[in-house]
């Protein structure tokens, strides 16, 4: 996976409209891919137009500050957390961010842009950073293409 794939991914799975049923219904996806798919629990945060939407932790997932800190990587960048790790290398201030406890270069976090802009946040932490990155993604291409009603 490259920078350019990532910028496709954000450009592709964007929403018309966004609100909180939404935010319940990915989360509870999520929820049951990972619960289906993978041997550990993930954290699940939900941010819309600056308030926390949605907070989930799956039975036996501690509290921990990724979730928070993938929120802020990609709410200041207007890109996945995971762009930020694949850009770190040139891109001065994403390798600053590296160092600073506010920030997650790593995957995980994911922008909800609605119509070209970023509105809030969709956060997972518990696993590989790239597979938080591709839980998301997995999850956004099916709901997206079923409200579509084709692939996205």
């Amino acid at each position: 996976m490259d920078f350019n794939e990532l910028l496709e991914q954000e450009r592709r799975l964007h929403f018309n409209y966004f609100d909180n049923d939404l935010a319940l219904r990915i989360a509870s996806e999520i929820n049951e891919h990972v619960s289906n798919t993978y041997p550990k629990p993930v954290g699940i945060k939900i941010s819309h137009r600056g308030l926390p939407v949605l907070r989930f932790l799956m039975n036996g997932r501690k509290e921990s500050p990724w979730l928070e800190r993938k929120e802020t990587t990609v709410l200041d960048s207007g890109h996945s957390s995971l762009y930020t790790f694949y850009q770190k290398e040139q891109n001065p201030l994403f390798a600053q961010w590296e160092q600073d406890s506010r920030y997650a270069i790593c995957g995980g976090g994911f922008p909800i842009i609605e119509n070209g802009e970023v509105t809030g946040t969709i956060c997972v932490s518990g696993l590989d950073h790239i597979e938080d990155h591709l839980i998301i993604v997995h999850v956004l291409t099916r709901l997206l293409s079923e409200q579509l009603g084709e692939a996205i």
